[in-house]
């Protein structure tokens, strides 16, 4: 249906795009034009001398004596999620920051950046953000807040030792920040501290986090714990994963029992999917397991699983584990139960692991183990409450569904909120103060290994706002807080008396982004009871009946990230996804209920009701569903705002994560999901592969026959210095979505909301295919363990004989004389013929002109190095040429040659995993070259003759021989 036929029976066209996402402006005229013109030169001098901060920031590393402008620069920082940071570097054009990479000095990410460091930089120009201090409904200022905050008028309202204050703060590991509370509490020592994240690392008293040694680890066992793909330390542990995985001694194998379906257990050589009630029965059995194995005749029985198949999986698995005792892992999720993750702790003593390849760190987060840091539920108990500071945060939003956080802060005469919308907990406050965006401000931060870095701001606050750390200096006493002071304040006596001593210590720690040694001691072993408590007997399932499992989303986590374009437009790694959540289900779970993919259902429990719609995906565990929090916002941020359901409204505190005995029902409503992958079959071609460990790809095609040889239609020129190439390693890709955000953030690639998603028109340059190989091909894929999967990022192949370039009519795309297939926009007419003759279906068409009507701030993102495309042009990935051709001017300028290995594009340099590698096919040392020589090398639908520069590396199955049928599955076999 064309867009003109998409009129409303009245005559109005629908909407094109949501709220919140670029849409076509109005025609502009030439007179409009040259006064725009001007106004933005005028702004580009305003903005180059104003936007920096009054305070000293410091590039990394290397800080060139002056600014030139175009050349960018690289400031280290770092930002924490749940309390724990990453370490970064951001690039920064004249005083703007447009793109986040990873800090190589950094433990957290080495360099690395995962999808919400990557779609930061676009929380930072989001026009929704709020822009004033407001008191009721009235605008007011910060002077006004400093007045209610003064110790005399604070001391009035709640008593000389603050009995009637409360703060509310998300989990922190920030020393500043710490410091500061303890000040507040010597201060009113009655004050009570409460913090909340939904999920953040579990608190039971229990202040140790387990910090294992992946490049050391034969084998790997992950318990509910998707380590490669989410949580604080996920960067650095999927690096290291990879590092082991492609050790000379052969690949690890990696066993992960899970309900739902991750990047982890995708990525799993076996894999079991299990009902969250049973976890805790599965671990138990393990360590029974590994005890006999090792020959414990003490050890007790295992406890019983639901069937033999079940049964022989776990016993071939704590076999393994028993063979590798002190080589191996076991990793348990954070938002298990306190016995799996006690078990867990039990199999890695068993195993000898402690001190091998599992350690132990004291957690940095404030309160960890205090049992004097109350949570939530006992600030919702509170009574006599005047003051209350919610610093940062959501919780009417995210709060358990029978903590009621809205009809708390009614009956509080004084809160203030602080955060970066005018969300739903801002909107039930008497007071909102706009918060820093973490590249607008001074602060400090630790990592989940405890190392501390210093954040450091970018840019001057674009719309105002403060930070939690002035607010609670004002609580403590001080008049006029400034950041950048208290900051300095507190770290000066942690590097010498001397002012020189100091200023030395501050200039590197700004400039490499890190702190030296100032990570946490690691302890070699944790205390494990003499007796580990049986588990509890899973519940019984009543017919009818689901459990249902709350996940935080992949991409907008707990709903903090809803706002952002980028994150909602990103395909969810396991069902592909966009603009919105679906209840997941096992194929034979909708086989019993009777639904399909887009039938919405009504779960229930505790007189609770979510309608959602539900979406068929292999290997959920059976009776389970799974829901991803984070949508369903009702707050100012308006590209959120009705996307999606709340899934939180459905899960009480005392079953936060997983809820039995929830009802099911059809309402006969359907959806049309946004999804950018429909289907999983191959149609009997092989674009992944999987083998053996040693196996090498076949070279024939998927007939069988030799490949063919395509003669081109043109002689090809001389070849330039450099030849540009890339491998995608699919033994090492976990389908996180890393890369497609930082291409997005590089190339300034728009988003194109819901409805062109549904039409089969986003705009990744880079996209990641998903594909499941069929369970009856492979004895291991077979239930209960699920089918296998393979990701595999696609992108423009940019081939020798490209197909695209043969039928464009006005030579808009053509090869370069170093191997890139080039689109040249100013020439293109819209016709799409390349797109229509490209097999690999790379090739993205601009429908409309989404970037158009961006605002001033929005526009202050876009990357200056790449052209900004306008309506009716096709656009794919140029392999970043900018970067190539910045590279040869640099090397040009410096009297040296280009070295292989030097220029790297955005979506490589963003893979925790190194699964991309670019680089040029000349010269010494090429890596790219190396890896095109490897046994598992092969072309995606080479039998065309099409000679792609792209070479993919076949995904390893690392089976089990008792477990596994003695030949790896092809893909090709496939089934939805």
């Amino acid at each position: 249906m064309s867009d003109e036929q998409r009129a409303t029976s009245d005559g109005r066209r629908p909407a094109e795009f949501p709220p919140g996402v670029a849409r076509p402006g109005p025609v502009l005229s030439r007179r409009d034009f040259v006064r725009l013109l001007g106004a933005s030169a005028a702004l580009a001098g305003v903005y180059g001398c104003s936007r920096r901060p009054d305070e000293l920031i410091l590039p990394y590393v290397h800080q060139p004596p002056e600014l030139t402008p175009g050349v960018p620069q690289y400031y280290a920082t770092a930002m924490t999620l749940d309390g724990l940071a990453t370490g970064l570097l951001v690039e920064s054009h004249d005083g703007r920051p447009t793109k986040v990479e990873g800090n190589p000095d950094h433990p957290a990410s080495l360099g690395a950046a995962g999808v919400h460091e990557q779609a930061s930089v676009l929380q930072l120009y989001d026009p929704h953000r709020s822009r004033h201090v407001r008191h009721g409904a009235q605008q007011a200022d910060w002077d006004a807040v400093a007045r209610l905050l003064a110790p005399v008028a604070l001391g009035q309202r709640v008593g000389a030792r603050g009995e009637g204050l409360r703060l509310l703060l998300e989990p922190t590991a920030s020393p500043l920040t710490v410091a500061l509370l303890a000040r507040v509490r010597e201060r009113w020592p009655a004050a009570g501290v409460h913090v909340h994240a939904p999920f953040a690392a579990p608190d039971d008293g229990d202040a140790l986090l387990p910090l294992p040694d992946l490049t050391r680890a034969d084998v790997v066992l992950a318990l509910d714990a998707d380590f490669l793909a989410s949580g604080p330390f996920h960067l650095r542990w999927a690096h290291d994963w990879a590092v082991r995985r492609g050790a000379g001694g052969g690949p690890s194998r990696l066993y992960v029992v899970e309900s739902g379906f991750t990047p982890t257990g995708a990525t799993a050589d076996h894999r079991l999917a299990v009902r969250p009630g049973e976890l805790e029965t599965v671990a138990a059995a393990l360590l029974a397991g590994v005890r006999a194995a090792r020959g414990v005749t003490s050890a007790p029985t295992a406890p019983t699983t639901a069937d033999e198949a079940t049964t022989a999986w776990l016993r071939a698995a704590a076999r393994d584990l028993a063979a590798a005792a002190g080589r191996c892992v076991v990793v348990a999720g954070p938002r298990q139960s306190a016995t799996v993750r006690l078990l867990a702790r039990a199999l890695n003593a068993e195993l000898g692991n402690e001190g091998r390849t599992m350690w132990y760190v004291r957690s940095p987060l404030l309160g960890a183990g205090d049992a004097s840091v109350g949570s939530l539920a006992d600030l919702a108990a509170a009574r006599d409450v005047d003051t209350l500071l919610v610093l940062g945060g959501n919780p009417v939003y995210d709060a358990p569904a029978d903590v009621d956080v809205a009809g708390l802060l009614r009956r509080v005469p004084n809160t203030v909120h602080l955060g970066l919308y005018e969300d739903e907990t801002a909107r039930a406050c008497a007071w909102h103060v706009p918060a820093l965006h973490y590249l607008e401000r001074w602060g400090d931060a630790r990592a989940y290994d405890g190392t501390a870095s210093l954040v450091q701001p970018l840019v001057a606050p674009l719309f105002g706002g403060h930070c939690a750390d002035e607010l609670l200096a004002l609580v403590a006493g001080e008049a006029t807080p400034r950041a950048h002071d208290l900051l300095q304040t507190h770290w000066r006596g942690r590097a010498g008396d001397r002012a020189s001593g100091f200023d030395a210590f501050w200039r590197e720690a700004l400039r490499r982004g890190v702190i030296a040694d100032s990570a946490a001691p690691r302890a070699a072993s944790a205390p494990v009871p003499a007796v580990v408590p049986p588990p509890a007997a899973p519940p019984r399932a009543a017919a009818g009946t689901l459990e249902v499992v709350l996940a935080p989303c992949p991409k907008v986590h707990d709903g903090r990230f809803a706002d952002n374009a980028w994150l909602q437009e990103l395909p969810e790694p396991m069902t592909t996804l966009t603009w919105g959540n679906a209840a997941q289900l096992s194929p034979a779970t909708a086989a019993r209920l009777g639904v399909e993919s887009g039938d919405e259902l009504a779960l229930g429990a505790g007189g609770r009701t979510v309608r959602v719609p539900a979406i068929v995906v292999p290997g959920v565990a059976d009776g389970v569903a799974v829901l991803h929090a984070g949508y369903g916002r009702d707050g100012a941020e308006e590209t959120a705002r009705g996307v999606g359901v709340r899934a939180q409204g459905l899960f009480p505190r005392a079953a936060r994560y997983a809820l039995a005995g929830v009802t099911v029902a059809r309402t006969g409503a359907h959806h049309e999901l946004a999804l950018t992958q429909p289907h999983w079959r191959l149609h009997g071609r092989e674009p992944v592969r999987v083998v053996a460990p040693g196996q090498p790809v076949a070279r024939e095609d998927a007939a069988g026959g030799t490949r063919r040889r395509a003669l081109p239609l043109y002689e090809r020129q001389p070849g330039a210095p450099h030849q540009w190439a890339m491998t995608i390693d699919l033994d090492r890709c976990t389908g996180c979505g890393a890369c497609m955000v930082a291409c997005q953030a590089e190339n300034n690639v728009p988003v194109v909301g819901p409805e062109g998603v549904r039409d089969g028109r986003e705009m990744h340059w880079l996209r990641i295919d998903r594909y499941y190989a069929d369970a009856a091909t492979d004895a291991a894929a077979a239930a209960p363990a699920g089918p296998l999967s393979v990701a595999q990022p696609m992108l423009c192949q940019h081939c020798e004989d490209a197909p695209c370039e043969y039928v464009c009519p006005v030579e808009a795309t053509v090869h370069s004389s170093d191997g890139l297939n080039e689109m040249v926009y100013n020439r293109c007419v819209g016709t799409r013929f390349c797109s229509n003759n490209c097999p690999y279906k790379v090739r993205r068409f601009n429908w409309f002109d989404y970037n158009r009507d961006l605002g001033d701030v929005e526009a202050l993102q876009r990357n200056p190095d790449v052209t900004v495309r306008e309506r009716g042009v096709m656009e794919k990935c140029t392999f970043c040429v900018q970067r190539i051709r910045e590279a040869e001017i640099r090397a040009s300028v410096e009297g040296r040659t280009l070295g292989p290995n030097e220029v790297t594009t955005a979506c490589a340099q963003a893979c925790p995993t190194r699964a991309i590698v670019f680089g040029s096919l000349t010269g010494a040392g090429s890596e790219v070259a190396r890896l095109r020589e490897d046994p598992r090398a092969y072309a995606v639908l080479d039998e065309l003759g099409t000679e792609p520069r792209v070479r993919y590396l076949a995904r390893v199955r690392n089976a089990n021989p008792a477990l596994a049928a003695s030949r790896a599955p092809s893909a090709s076999e496939a089934a939805t």
